[in-house]
C-alpha cells in the first residue's frame, strides 16, 4: 500500500458559517408541515452504541460515563420508535463503534455483537442495516474476521480489504459510505505493510510512548493518534470516481464515514488522518455532496461549510444520560431532506432539487 499524503497546512480554508440548526420553534414547524407529505423515502441514523455486558464505567479521559448495558435498552427503544412512526424506514445506517472494546478484553466480542444484531432482528426481521466500521470493531476483530462477518455490509470482492460501497436511496440520491480506517494500525498484523506505514505516520506527528496519547501536540494535530485511521489513495480514487459519475448523472450524494472530516463538527482528536485531503476532494464537486455524516466524536457536532456541505457528528448512544437517546430519522423529499433528531441530536434542514 502506497503512503497516504498528509497537507502539513493544518489551517481549515473554509470560513465559519451560520449554523442551520433549528430552533425548537422552527423544528415544531418544519417537522409538522412535512409530517403531512410522505416522504420519498426515511431512513435511520445510529452510532456508537458501544454495547457491552460490563459495568458503567468513565472513558479514558474520565470524563463521560459509559453506560454499556443501557446502550442495548436504547437501540431497543430507537427501534420501536422508527417501527411507530407514519412513515416506515427503509433502511438503517449504523455508523460504527456498534459494541466496546472492553468486551475484547472480556472475551465476550461475539457474544455482545450478537446480542446488538438480536435487538435489530427482533423489531426488523427483513430490514436491510448497513454497518461502517470504527475503531472498536476493529479492537474487537481483525479485518479479515470482519470481511467474513455480519458486519460486512459491501460487496468488497473489488475493494478488499477495504470495507466501502454505495447505498442507492432512490432516484437522485445515493450513499457513499467510506471506510475510514484502511489505512490505520487496528485490526491488521503488526508487521503488515499497512501497520507498519501507520505507525511509521504517527510516531512522525505524535513522539509519545502511547501512540493513543495526544500529550505535547496542538491543534488539528491531535489526530495524529492510534485510535484515528486515514483514506487509503485506492479509496481517494475510488471516491473521485464516484463522485464523479454522480455529477454527470445529476445525482445527489450523501457521504457516510465513522470518522469526521471537518474540524468545525468534532473536536480536533478526532479527527480523519487526512481529512484536509478528503475535503478538498469533496468541495471540487459543489452541488453534488450534500452532507458528511459521522460518529466518533461522541459529544457530537454541526457544521455548514463553505460549499454548503453539511457535516453532522452524531452524538454516541453510549453515553446517553437515563430518560434521553441519541438517533436520527433521515426523510428525504423532493425539494429537501430532513433529519429529525431524537433527544441529544438536533433537527436539520438541507435543501436540494432531486
Amino acid at each position: 500500500m502506497s503512503n497516504i499524503a498528509i497537507i502539513e497546512d493544518e489551517s481549515s480554508t473554509s470560513p465559519p458559517t451560520r449554523s442551520t440548526l433549528a430552533d425548537s420553534d422552527i423544528n415544531g414547524i418544519l417537522y409538522n408541515s412535512n409530517d403531512d407529505i410522505k416522504p420519498i423515502v426515511s431512513f435511520g441514523l445510529i452510532a456508537d452504541i458501544q454495547y457491552a455486558d460490563n459495568e458503567d464505567r468513565y472513558n479514558f479521559t474520565k470524563t463521560q460515563l459509559r453506560r454499556y448495558r443501557n446502550s442495548i435498552k436504547l437501540v431497543d427503544e430507537a427501534c420501536k420508535y422508527w417501527l411507530n412512526k407514519k412513515y416506515p424506514i427503509s433502511f438503517i445506517l449504523q455508523l460504527g463503534d456498534i459494541i466496546d472494546g472492553i468486551s475484547f478484553t472480556n472475551k465476550a466480542s461475539v457474544n455482545d455483537l450478537n446480542t446488538v444484531l438480536q435487538v435489530f432482528k427482533t423489531n426488523f426481521q427483513s430490514l436491510p442495516i448497513y454497518h461502517i466500521w470504527g475503531n472498536h470493531e476493529l479492537y474487537n476483530f481483525s479485518r479479515r474476521e470482519l470481511l467474513n462477518g455480519s458486519l460486512c455490509s459491501f460487496d468488497t470482492k473489488i475493494n478488499s480489504p477495504g470495507h466501502y460501497g454505495i447505498i442507492e436511496v432512490c432516484p437522485n440520491l445515493r450513499i457513499i459510505a467510506l471506510d475510514t480506517y484502511e489505512f490505520s494500525a487496528l485490526g491488521v498484523e503488526k508487521d503488515s505493510e499497512v501497520y507498519i506505514q501507520a505507525m511509521e505516520l504517527l510516531c512522525k506527528h505524535n513522539q509519545n510512548e502511547d501512540s493513543n496519547d495526544p500529550t505535547g501536540l496542538r491543534g488539528h494535530q491531535r489526530r495524529f493518534v492510534q485510535f484515528n485511521g486515514g483514506i487509503s489513495p485506492k479509496q481517494f480514487n475510488w471516491l473521485k470516481e464516484q463522485l464523479t459519475d454522480a455529477k454527470n448523472q445529476n445525482i445527489k450524494v450523501i457521504i457516510t464515514g465513522h470518522i469526521p472530516i471537518h474540524p468545525s463538527a468534532c473536536d480536533a482528536l478526532d479527527l480523519l488522518w487526512n481529512y484536509k485531503e478528503v475535503l478538498d476532494l469533496l468541495w471540487t464537486f459543489e452541488g453534488t455532496v450534500l452532507a458528511y455524516i459521522a460518529g466518533h466524536d461522541h459529544d457530537g457536532g454541526y457544521f455548514r461549510d463553505r460549499k454548503n456541505i453539511h457535516h453532522l457528528t452524531l452524538h454516541a448512544i453510549v453515553e446517553c444520560e437515563p430518560n434521553t437517546n441519541s438517533f436520527a430519522t433521515v426523510h428525504v423529499y423532493k425539494n429537501s431532506i430532513l433529519i429529525v433528531g431524537v433527544g441529544r441530536i438536533g433537527t436539520y434542514q438541507i435543501d436540494c432539487q432531486l
